[in-house]
């Protein structure tokens, strides 16, 4: 994300003692401060004031639009004026508005709840800003900073190679689609038409007696195939299986392969069992070959395999690409197909049972 020269580009992190200040869920972004001397904080027996952040947003934006900068500069803390003076917040603010126009609507980023910072999106008369927004214990502005907005997510690519399902037998795709109802990957980026995947009995269930324990469940520890040729990219092992319900949320993927296809296209395989993966970074793979085998590691409270394809090998800093099977063996209502190319669809039982 590229950061205006000409914007309002500051933030600050004011310390005080730790026991009197209280945990922020979501921190601002690390900067350098105007003074070492620490900010006046609250004491133990008198809990600080928290201020809305979308209420002060909203004040913001009414100042921009009025042209009052001298108005939003009052809204500063003592560290904040002493940083930016009045008549640089007023010159920031008639530039900004020269550059954009007035600002018409007003969105706060999608799960940012935090009461004393936000981010938002401000659409303009002639584009847009992003706007991060960050307030003191009493309330008065500690951070702003405008810059251009994250550019739009690329169109979800399909996939052209030959892929096959990475899998013997009949599993079930128990999350997976292109909206989110029907797959709870979609808002994550590399995810966007991710899979998990699960093997259910005739009642509809995924494992045998009470699920208490992870070899309860019928796909754990069944091979884990690869899905088409290709290089091993990644390899991540010795990651503990979790126990039925809980998950492991420092290491999400748990134990993973990552297989390079080509310089724009990658699969994932997570969740795997740790000490049984059988292919090392490097090796050059077969579509069918055995990764490893299915279990119950990172983020998972069951056994299940979690697949999908991306345009790079870092599942932070990839986009999702959508799976294309070709020729595949689909029972979905009740009905079994063979369907040219297949992309995932929550509820669909994929392959042939008894395989």
């Amino acid at each position: 994300m590229r950061q205006l020269a000409l914007g309002i580009s500051f933030f600050f992190v004011i310390a005080c003692a730790p026991a009197e200040r209280p945990t922020r869920s979501t921190p601002p972004p690390p900067a350098q401060p105007v003074s070492t001397a620490p900010a006046p904080c609250p004491s133990a027996n008198e809990p600080p004031v928290v201020t809305d952040v979308e209420s002060v947003a909203k004040k913001i934006v009414a100042l921009f639009n009025a042209r009052d900068g001298s108005a939003i500069f009052g809204l500063f803390n003592a560290d904040m004026g002493a940083a930016v003076p009045k008549a640089k917040t007023e010159a920031i603010t008639l530039e900004l508005q020269a550059q954009k126009g007035k600002i018409i609507s007003t969105e706060r980023e999608a799960g940012d709840k935090d009461p004393r910072s936000g981010t938002f999106t401000l659409k303009t008369e002639r584009g847009a800003w992003r706007m991060v927004l960050a307030l003191d214990d009493k309330g008065a502005v500690s951070g702003l900073r405008f810059t251009e907005p994250d550019p739009p997510p690329p169109e979800v690519a399909k996939s052209t190679i030959a892929l096959a399902f990475p899998f013997k037998g009949q599993w079930r795709v128990d999350w997976g689609g292109p909206t989110k109802d029907l797959n709870q990957h979609v808002q994550a980026p590399a995810q966007r038409r991710a899979a998990d995947l699960v093997i259910a009995g005739a009642d509809g269930k995924t494992h045998r007696g009470d699920g208490k324990k992870n070899d309860d469940y019928y796909a754990y520890g069944r091979e884990i195939l690869a899905a088409a040729d290709g290089v091993v990219s990644t390899v991540i092992d010795g990651v503990a299986e979790n126990e039925i319900g809980s998950t492991n949320r420092y290491v999400l993927p748990g134990n993973v392969v990552i297989l390079k296809h080509g310089d724009t296209l990658y699969s994932v395989y997570a969740h795997l069992q740790p000490g049984k993966i059988r292919v090392k970074t490097g090796a050059k793979i077969k579509r069918g070959q055995v990764l490893g085998f299915c279990g119950n590691s990172g983020n998972s409270s069951e056994p299940h395999l979690h697949f999908q394809l991306q345009d790079g090998p870092r599942l932070e800093k990839s986009w999702g690409v959508e799976a294309v099977f070709q020729n595949a063996k689909v029972t979905r209502a009740g009905k079994t197909d063979s369907i040219a190319e297949y992309t995932f669809l929550k509820g669909d039982l994929l392959g042939e049972p008894g395989v």
